[in-house]
């Protein structure tokens, strides 16, 4: 059944190349070296393409982690001449905590209360910044998905986005619920996050449909073997790749086992023809050196849910700046 001469497929290039980074890590990393001097006041940085080429992240990223910076006031994005640190007087700091608290203390002797205080910073705040973008937490099951998927779904939505693992989230459901606006999962558990959060909370959970790529669908219906080794990190997507395989290919077997438990794992392997892995257990699984065709599924996002979680993110938007104090 086996033939020793097969070599499994070699790794996704993006499972050899150096993991991204986030436009979160970037602006913190460029942060580090304004502040530390790298970068003096009114110095020019490298454009977005070199920016991208420097540290290995797509241009969109390296756009968006410019526009966090000059959001924050540490960098002036000019068209036509470049990007550079803002210029700051060194007594600019303590000026504007001086004015802040004459301010205060203005408020306090007209006799406004703490909180028209408040009302009246807010309103402030929200006239000259906007309204605050939606917070947003991207829940998986393995720590590799929530990091591929959510970073994909932080570029594409243009929005920044935590993660946490669903074993984290479901021992409590309830803290999530206080610091997001939108909790975004993929529909394999959307049923679980729901049933753990507060009834009234549940609409603010939403799931996107997470499929294998092109480029996997593609490899597993050139694959033609007898049967089937599928090995994943969850019942739930055994089903969903075991009904892909089969579709595929109607007169194969399909022998599935899950990453965690070796003892099936072992057994599996040396009765099939040919391994499909999830991408999350693929190292864990070539490391029991399987001389044995390999593909690994990788799962993207598709455009229906892309759209979807657009318009729940302009409607949340909108929800949070007519929740903005109106003075």
């Amino acid at each position: 059944m086996k033939d020793a001469g097969v070599m499994t497929d070699p790794a996704p290039q993006e499972e050899t190349a150096q993991r991204s980074l986030r436009a979160s890590d970037l602006v913190h990393l460029l942060e580090q070296q304004i502040r530390s001097g790298e970068y003096r006041f009114g110095m020019r940085l490298p454009t977005v393409r070199e920016l991208a080429e420097q540290y290995r992240v797509n241009k969109n990223t390296a756009a968006r982690a410019y526009q966090i910076l000059e959001q924050r006031g540490l960098i002036d994005v000019s068209r036509g001449r470049g990007t550079f640190v803002c210029a700051r007087s060194e007594v600019d700091q303590p000026t504007l905590q001086q004015q802040i608290e004459r301010i205060v203390q203005a408020a306090r002797q007209s006799g406004l209360s703490r909180s028209q205080l408040m009302d009246l910073i807010n309103s402030a705040v929200h006239q000259a910044y906007g309204a605050e973008a939606p917070r947003v937490l991207f829940v998986e099951c393995n720590r590799r998905d929530v990091e591929t998927l959510g970073d994909e779904l932080e570029s594409i939505a243009d929005t920044p986005m935590d993660r946490a693992l669903l074993d984290d989230v479901l021992r409590d459901p309830i803290a999530p619920m206080h610091r997001y606006d939108l909790i975004v999962t993929t529909f394999q558990h959307l049923g679980q996050i729901r049933q753990a959060v507060p009834a009234s909370a549940r609409q603010r959970v939403i799931g996107v449909l997470a499929t294998p790529s092109h480029e996997s669908l593609l490899a597993l219906a050139r694959l033609h073997v007898p049967t089937f080794g599928l090995v994943c990190d969850s019942p739930g997507t055994i089903e969903s790749l075991s009904h892909i395989i089969r579709t595929y290919h109607p007169t194969s077997v399909v022998v599935p086992a899950l990453i965690d438990d070796r003892t099936r794992l072992h057994e599996m392997i040396e009765q099939v023809d040919a391994l499909v892995v999830t991408r999350s257990c693929r190292e864990r699984l070539l490391a029991l050196n399987p001389v044995l065709p390999v593909i690994t599924v990788v799962f993207t996002i598709d455009q229906q849910s892309i759209d979807f979680l657009r318009r729940r993110l302009e409607e949340t938007a909108r929800i949070n700046a007519l929740q903005q104090p109106q003075i």
